[in-house]
This record gives structure tokens, sequence and C-alpha cells, in this order.
């Protein structure tokens, strides 16, 4: 990375506006990329909610979203640096993470019905932590299951049980 290109994507001064700051870095990210796409940036109850679109928004999604994932967590940890504790940041392209969620609660009900019919443990394969949780969440006020995550690091899954 060059120190231009450095320097563009570090963190603005403490002073200067938070959306901006985000607004220029992304659209530095973008530019330097040379990736055909936009951005739309809002906030809601302290959460930074940022929509990718455009053609190539699905690179982004390439194994399981984990250029999403990565961009999130580097965006969190900018964000982090400027206000700890004050905002959380959720990066989407082209509806993947409320289509994503949709298909991981619907695949946590599935399973908990296969839990209860055959009495026996269902475990998902390795998930990240926010599909973990809406396996969690989905499950959460089924009465016949229980759910836990198991593992370490990128290994972690989640076990539905049999109550």
């Amino acid at each position: 990375m060059s120190d231009a290109l450095f320097s563009e994507l570090t963190p603005v001064r403490d002073d200067d506006n938070l959306a901006l700051a985000l607004n220029d870095f992304l659209a530095g990210l973008i530019r330097h990329s040379e990736w055909r796409m936009d951005f739309t940036l809002s906030e809601q109850a302290g959460v930074w909610q940022v929509n990718f679109t455009g053609e190539d928004a699905g690179l982004l999604l390439a194994r399981g979203a984990e250029v999403l994932n990565a961009l999130e967590h580097l965006v969190e940890r900018l964000v982090a640096r400027r206000e700890p504790g004050r905002w959380s940041v959720r990066l989407d392209a082209n509806g993947y993470r409320a289509s994503r969620e949709r298909e991981l609660a619907m695949m946590a009900r599935t399973a908990a019905e296969q839990v209860k019919k055959y009495r026996q443990p269902f475990t998902f394969s390795a998930l990240n932590a926010a599909e973990r949780r809406v396996i969690h969440l989905t499950l959460s006020a089924d009465p016949g299951v229980r759910t836990e995550s198991v593992g370490q690091g990128d290994d972690r899954k989640v076990i539905v049980h049999p109550l």
C-alpha cells in the first residue's frame, strides 16, 4: 500500500464528523480498488449501516462474504479508535445479510424440528459470530431445544440439543 493511499484511508481527526470520515474512507477504498460500486451510509440507534450496491458488490461476498466481514471488522476498528464503545458498524452488499439471516433462521427452525423429532443433537458447520447469533436468537423461544456454541476461533459451531 502506498503512503498516499494509507494516509487517505487513515481515520480523520477526532473533531471531524464521523459520517464524513466513514464516507471519505469508504469512497477512497472503492476508488483505489477500482471497484465499480456505490454505497449508502446511515445511522440508527448507534449502528452505522453501510450498504454496497453495483456491478462489483458481489466481490465482497466471495467465500462466504469473507471480504465483507473483513471490511466490516476494519471499519469497526477505525470507528472504535475514534469513539470507543459508542457505535457499531454493519456492512452489507446487495442485501446479502438480510437474505443470509432469513436462510439461517429457516435452517435453525428445520434443525430444531429434526432435533425434537429424533431426540438427537444437530451440529451446524462453522459459522461466524453474527451467524451463530441468528441461530441462537431464532431458537431462543423454542421450548423443545437449547443451543450451545462450541469450538475455537474460525471453527466455532452451534449445537442444537433436545430438551
